[in-house]
């Protein structure tokens, strides 16, 4: 008889009871993310597993870093394979991969990977649950809660605080439930029941910050349009402000003429860019796949899901350099050149503009 996923995982975290699991955020941790990590601490330590949430990159989103104080969720910042040392086995939470950004121990064992994005990759762990039909993480965490991996009572303050966090998780993954479908829609309600209202308004007030309004302008003085395409490079922007990046990118996407929007730029020892798209005929994860190709272990520089995606290249030696404007020129052209070889009509106007 085939298990459900709730009875292999809950095998799975029962064999492992008294052991310590490493939740490892990829990526600058977002809400379905760090939404999806709590839930998962919660059902760890139902089973006698004692969970960390960690994250490398910093969190760079007010609404996110809201979340995260609103709700006193606890993350721990590591940045170095000693920094894992303690831990015996890693969880992953809406990812199915590390994306190198830290070297982890060889002693660390994948244990479960829990995602909703389409992907290349087929990660090798002892649970694996990746569902492309479902519009967050936080979805499938609500189900397994509800299917009797510590289910929420409201008896306790911890379930409003865990099931605050993974509405909110599904509210922005789906774009305020635009892009929801009935698994969300029924997640959802089944955690408005326990969730804090107050704590969910506080968390959620939508606010532009004067450094996101710089790089919308930026991205606005380099804006580069292939029919219904629009590209646009901003430089480089500080490591806590890369958010901005996809803020800008969904400002553009928001024009009339335009349905698909890709906005980059240099952040930290990389190129950073994030991609939104309101066609049903471009898929993110295939384009940004097919530009960037994949890193020496086989995976994707750039993946996503319906609606938006993102990607993120190493600058390798280059971040070394000391002339920023010239690096940027550099970034700048391998982005287009990739791009091009992906989206013939964005070739054609950067022929034409050389011409």
């Amino acid at each position: 008889m085939v298990q459900t996923p709730v009875q292999q995982l809950s095998e799975i975290l029962s064999s492992v009871a008294g052991s310590s699991v490493l939740v490892l955020l990829q990526g600058h941790p977002d809400p379905d993310a760090i939404a999806s990590a709590l839930a998962h601490q919660r059902i760890c330590l139902s089973f006698g597993v004692e969970a960390t949430i960690a994250h490398v990159l910093p969190v760079s989103h007010r609404e996110n870093r809201a979340l995260i104080k609103v709700l006193g969720i606890e993350l721990r910042q590591v940045s170095a394979a000693s920094d894992l040392a303690d831990f015996q086995y890693l969880s992953l939470v809406d990812a199915v991969a590390c994306d190198g950004s830290i070297e982890l121990p060889s002693t660390l064992q994948l244990l479960t990977v829990v995602d909703h994005h389409r992907s290349s990759v087929r990660p090798q762990a002892r649970f694996v649950d990746v569902r492309t039909d479902y519009g967050s993480t936080c979805t499938m965490y609500a189900e397994y809660l509800q299917g009797g991996l510590s289910p929420l009572t409201g008896t306790v303050r911890e379930d409003a605080r865990v099931a605050t966090a993974l509405l909110f998780g599904i509210q922005t993954d789906t774009d305020d439930f635009s892009l929801a479908s009935v698994v969300d829609f029924t997640a959802a309600a089944y955690l408005r029941g326990f969730a804090d209202t107050d704590a969910l308004r506080r968390i959620g007030r939508r606010m532009i910050s004067a450094d996101a309004m710089d790089v919308v302008g930026r991205a606005l003085g380099n804006l580069t349009v292939a029919r219904d395409f629009a590209l646009a490079g901003v430089g480089h922007i500080a490591v806590g402000h890369r958010d901005a990046i996809a803020q800008a990118a969904d400002y553009i996407v928001a024009r009339e003429d335009l349905d698909t929007a890709i906005v980059f730029g240099i952040v930290g020892d990389r190129i950073d860019g994030s991609l939104r798209t309101n066609s049903p005929s471009v898929d993110p994860s295939a384009l940004l796949e097919s530009a960037f190709g994949t890193d020496s272990s086989g995976r994707p520089y750039g993946g996503g899901r319906a609606d938006k995606g993102g990607f993120q290249i190493p600058l390798g030696v280059l971040a070394e350099g000391s002339d920023k404007a010239a690096v940027w020129r550099i970034a700048e052209e391998v982005v287009r050149m990739r791009l091009s070889k992906a989206i013939p009509e964005l070739a054609k106007v950067f022929e034409k503009a050389k011409g």
